[in-house]
């Protein structure tokens, strides 16, 4: 701890005593004041900065901060009350109750997405080979690859900064050796290999045409490769329905997550392909369709 004689200035701190971790807390909290934000983003900011759990601020109210700690954190909340991503300024987030490593190259992980994962299990429950189409950080293809201990898994992504950060995430998880990364534009650079059991893909789906309508913590920090899917959303599910018949087994599954509003659409596009039948649409928590499940011929 400092005195107040050799406390540095902290940026937004007028205060002339030393700040208390309550006063931090309180600080932040005034900071990250608006309803945009989750009450308990202040805390997590706090814990990160310190590098301490969320009750140990608790049990220390009134004791004199860390100057560099302060620092760091009100640093940190400014950032955040300008818009940046909680989880870009936290460096990870969890994902199927595991943590994986985000940062700008990738978009972030977002619960609905689980629903893939958690479908896969009675879609094809003896997948062996399983393809993920437009990786980012490899939520998916790790996620898979630690529930099928048996099973190979090949990663595709057009962004070699993305296959990166997901070549970390297998790497933390212990899944290297089973992941294969492969940088191509959807499937036309993945070389001839046997069939995949599984295909699964959480592929840009938000309309160009709506990207001004977009929160701008998503559309001024999140990477638009990642996001923004041509004028409808659906360039990517169109180019995928095209490209994966002739990598699947017949019988196997491609489940993908969709874009509010597109279920109809995309049903219809699956319909049309010769080469799929529709089996399932399923509702997000919200009660939004999000996760479609189709099946090779």
């Amino acid at each position: 701890m400092l005195g107040s004689a050799t406390r540095p200035k902290l940026m937004r701190w007028q205060d002339p005593r030393v700040p208390t971790w309550a006063d931090l807390l309180a600080e932040g909290r005034s900071l990250l004041s608006s309803p945009s934000f989750a009450p308990y983003e202040a805390e997590e900011l706090l814990a990160f900065a310190a590098g301490r759990p969320r009750a140990w601020f608790h049990a220390r109210r009134r004791e004199e901060a860390d100057a560099e700690d302060a620092a760091r954190f009100l640093a940190l909340a400014t950032r955040r009350a300008s818009g940046e991503p909680l989880q870009y300024l936290l460096g990870e987030w969890e994902f199927l109750g595991r943590t994986f490593r985000v940062d700008p190259r990738a978009l972030i992980p977002r619960g609905e997405t689980e629903a893939i994962v958690e479908m896969a299990r009675a879609a094809a429950p003896a997948a062996r080979a399983i393809l993920d189409a437009g990786t980012g950080s490899g939520i998916l293809a790790v996620s898979l690859a630690l529930e099928r201990p048996e099973a190979r898994v090949v990663a595709v992504d057009r962004s070699e900064a993305a296959l990166a950060l997901a070549r970390t995430n297998a790497r933390l998880h212990g899944v290297s050796r089973r992941v294969s990364f492969v940088a191509s534009d959807w499937l036309s650079g993945l070389a001839p290999q046997p069939l995949f059991d599984l295909a699964v893909a959480n592929p840009p789906y938000v309309p160009r045409l709506d990207a001004p309508h977009i929160d701008r913590t998503v559309s001024d920090h999140e990477p638009h490769l990642a996001l923004f899917g041509g004028d409808d959303g659906l360039d990517a599910v169109r180019v995928l329905l095209r490209e994966l018949p002739e990598r699947l087994r017949p019988g196997a599954p491609f489940l993908f997550e969709i874009g509010y509003g597109q279920a109809s659409e995309v049903s219809g596009l699956v319909e049309a392909s010769p080469l799929f039948s529709l089996e399932d649409v399923r509702l997000d928590p919200a009660g939004i369709p999000r996760t479609v499940v189709a099946r090779r011929r």
